[in-house]
């Protein structure tokens, strides 16, 4: 399919669902990359197992209510922090316009450090409600909706290492009683909570990619499985439809490493059948992003073992430690950064689409509002618009879960 871009001259053009299918097979057999188990197909899913596919195709409403303003400036104060970032407010229309577009989930990254008391992390009761409008608008949509705490990852707020630790579980409480209590009699099941976002230590070796031998860095994967479980257990305890809501739980830095570490625990949870594993999958990383060291490719082709495997394994492992085992999976951050490649970009996108879905995973695309900018564009929809420019990418994208359809 064909797609004339915002520019009016820009093409992107999707390869087909019968194309990547064809890629992902012909993969799996050259290079051993994992498949699903066909005997799982007919096994009983629990709740959440049914839950995680029918979220189907997700978007980030990226640096908007995670945005914080810059501290020695008050040019974006109390609620209106939320465009800080360079985003306009949010609409109930662009809620309608993403929806629109083909997307069933909407991933709502929210910063709360920023917006509490410095005695008891008592929330601003105008941010609270402007969170809670947003929700109501995905909710009025019929669309799922993640809600989490997402850049209070710092020391004196959430930050895993030993030193921090005591003061995270009172930060983690302090906000996730609050939201709990916030959001406990809502009735709609599509209201999901997610306890963390790429909780790290930060400038450390081991920040964003797991160190198994490094000591710290045990520890604190380690405390991340302490915060996950007063999570649950906050939320369980707040009662109502809370008791059954369905939590989405990361592991250290929302990696696969983080949760495939043998020793991420998902937390116990009275509620059976009720956890989806979160990830975040930016692959292949010399492509996915612009980075300072070693090569930064531009280029992805859906039949090379060096575009297609860092995917592969990433998802690969997700499902053998996961899906394969009744706990399901979403993946609710990907994309890939603007390089003057957008041809390129639709090609991963599709193809890791088409992965995760011949695994029956799930995955939420990271928009964060900035269309151009080598390295750090990422954006699909335009939110002064209210439109996406080029259907190209959402076509890309949906064509990669029509080829392994559930």
């Amino acid at each position: 399919m064909e797609i004339v871009s915002k520019t009016g001259t820009t093409q992107t053009i999707s390869p087909s669902a019968y194309e990547l299918k064809n890629a992902v097979i012909k993969n799996e057999k050259e290079n051993g990359s994992v498949s699903p188990d066909k005997d799982l197909k007919n096994k009983d899913k629990s709740y959440a197992e049914k839950m995680a596919v029918d979220m189907g195709l997700g978007f980030n409403l990226g640096n908007t209510l995670d945005a914080v303003a810059h501290p020695d400036k008050n040019d974006h104060p109390g609620i209106m922090s939320e465009t800080a970032w360079h985003n306009p407010l949010t609409t109930k229309e662009m809620i309608r316009g993403i929806k629109k577009g083909g997307f069933k989930t909407l991933r709502l990254p929210v910063t709360w450090h920023n917006h509490v008391s410095k005695d008891m992390d008592t929330v601003d009761p105008a941010w609270m409600n402007r969170v809670r409008e947003i929700v109501n608008w995905c909710l009025d949509e019929d669309m799922y909706v993640i809600l989490n705490t997402h850049h209070d990852i710092l020391p004196g707020f959430l930050h895993p290492d030993n030193e921090n630790i005591e003061r995270s579980l009172e930060f983690m409480k302090n906000i996730w009683t609050q939201v709990a209590e916030e959001f406990k009699d809502v009735t709609s099941e599509r209201l999901l909570f997610e306890s963390l976002n790429e909780i790290r230590v930060l400038r450390a070796p081991f920040e964003w990619t797991p160190d198994y031998e490094n000591e710290k860095c045990r520890e604190a994967m380690e405390n991340v499985n302490k915060l996950n479980q007063l999570f649950v257990d906050i939320v369980r305890a707040s009662g109502s439809e809370n008791a059954g809501r369905v939590l989405v739980i990361p592991g250290y830095s929302t990696s696969t490493e983080g949760v495939c570490w043998e020793g991420f625990r998902l937390p116990k949870d009275e509620a059976e059948g009720r956890q989806i594993v979160a990830a975040h999958i930016y692959s292949p990383a010399h492509f996915a992003f612009y980075l300072k060291e070693g090569a930064n490719f531009t280029e992805f082709d859906i039949d090379s073992p060096e575009s297609t495997l860092p995917i592969d394994e990433r998802l690969g492992k997700l499902y053998t430690h996961f899906v394969s085992k009744g706990i399901p999976v979403n993946v609710d951050e990907f994309g890939t950064v603007d390089k003057d490649n957008d041809q390129e970009r639709v090609k991963c996108l599709a193809y890791t689409l088409a992965k995760a879905s011949e695994l029956g995973i799930r995955a939420c695309y990271w928009d964060n509002g900035v269309f151009k900018g080598y390295g750090n564009g990422m954006a699909i929809f335009d939110r002064k618009a209210v439109c996406f420019p080029d259907m190209g990418p959402v076509d890309a994208m949906l064509n990669g879960m029509k080829a392994f359809p559930s």
